[in-house]
């Protein structure tokens, strides 16, 4: 028998002030359990009576002082599933903790795909992260930021950022802007500079390899009387090894020839062979060793594999839950929870601050009796 009335108020120590848990043959009897209209929300829910409720509309308000507000729960789908035509599907806003906070115990914590979803991964790595975002058209992934890094990457055993593309006319790193690299760099092809071409092209010029250490300088000096010595620039002497570097000269005019007499820590002496006494003018090349290298091994090994462990490629397979994983589980989020809730929420909660709904006074009952006849 349906009942029809303006205001109804329940108390007592049952689990459930209204109930519309009703089987009939092992079947339910309602296809909605609970429906609600209303100006502002739909339907209300609060485990404990916050001390100033905010201001919320929408269709279902729940409210908690340090136990989450609404909570979906699903044993073999989806927990909770938001939907828009135009809107935000599900959004998230918090003061003073993460706007978000997933966590899965097996697959990935967010997942998120815009339009269609984008091409597998081709490299051997997981494919199971804290976050995936994929796309058939747009970026999988975006960050931005005014003040601080728009992508930080950081791994404690292994790569920190990891860039693919299957185009070979595309880059599975693109720059614009200068780049810092405090480490070793290592690049299994070539290292060019992309310089203007009168035509306005860019063309590659690649770089000199060489199995050890050198820093480079260049000069032009002239020789008095078939001698002369030359200064060091004192930077550059500042960053190679004084006692280990190389001269190489080159004549710009007829002479005999020449060579270092020479060497010191902040200068060399240039002659000309045979004892020359010409006047020629002359350019030189100094290359010396980097003082702030140490341990320079020539043609060291260097690995440029990306080491994963054993069977992290492999997604686990999905399997229904047990009452015990469920019960962890459930445990685990509690917990959670309870360690991210405000400690002056809690001290509040324990002194009796928050107020809690009492059992309405005899004149109130009087009046919903009065109404009902």
């Amino acid at each position: 028998m349906g009942t029809f009335d303006d205001f109804f108020i329940a108390f007592g120590n049952a689990f459930a002030g209204f109930n519309t848990f009703v089987v009939d043959k092992g079947k339910p009897v309602f296809d909605v359990g609970l429906g609600g209209l209303g100006n502002t929300n739909g339907v209300q829910g609060a485990v404990e009576a916050p001390q100033h409720p905010p201001e919320l509309v929408g269709g279902v308000y729940g409210a908690g002082v340090v136990q989450p507000g609404v909570i979906g729960f699903s044993q073999g789908n989806d927990g909770v599933e938001g939907a828009s035509f135009t809107g935000t599907a599900i959004r998230a806003a918090s003061f003073f903790g993460p706007g978000v906070n997933s966590i899965s115990g097996a697959l990935s914590g967010v997942t998120g795909i815009s339009n269609t979803q984008g091409p597998p991964v081709r490299m051997n790595i997981p494919t199971i992260a804290g976050v995936v975002g994929t796309a058939g058209e747009r970026p999988g992934l975006i960050g931005t930021s005014n003040a601080l890094m728009g992508i930080y990457g950081f791994s404690s055993g292994n790569a920190g950022i990891v860039g693919e593309t299957a185009n070979p006319n595309s880059f599975a790193g693109f720059f614009q802007g200068n780049v810092i690299v405090t480490g070793n760099l290592a690049v299994m092809g070539t290292k060019s500079a992309a310089v203007p071409f009168p035509d306005g092209t860019q063309r590659a010029l690649y770089c000199m390899e060489s199995p050890e250490l050198w820093f480079e300088d260049f000069g032009t000096a002239k020789l008095k009387a078939g001698r002369t010595v030359i200064k060091l620039d004192a930077d550059f002497a500042k960053v190679i090894k004084r006692g280990d570097y190389r001269v190489f000269l080159t004549p710009e005019g007829d002479c005999r020839g020449l060579y270092v007499q020479r060497k010191g820590a902040a200068s060399f002496k240039v002659c000309e062979l045979a004892g020359g006494k010409s006047n020629v003018t002359f350019s030189y090349r100094i290359v010396g060793r980097r003082k702030d290298i140490r341990a320079h091994r020539r043609f060291a090994k260097i690995d440029t594999r990306l080491e994963l462990p054993a069977g992290a490629t492999r997604p686990p397979r999905k399997r229904a839950p047990g009452a015990a994983a469920l019960r962890a589980f459930l445990a685990r989020l509690e917990k959670d929870a309870r360690e991210r809730a405000p400690k002056g929420a809690m001290r509040a909660r324990r002194s009796g601050a928050f107020p809690r709904l009492t059992r309405p006074s005899i004149r109130t009952q009087q009046i919903s009796k009065a109404k009902k006849k």
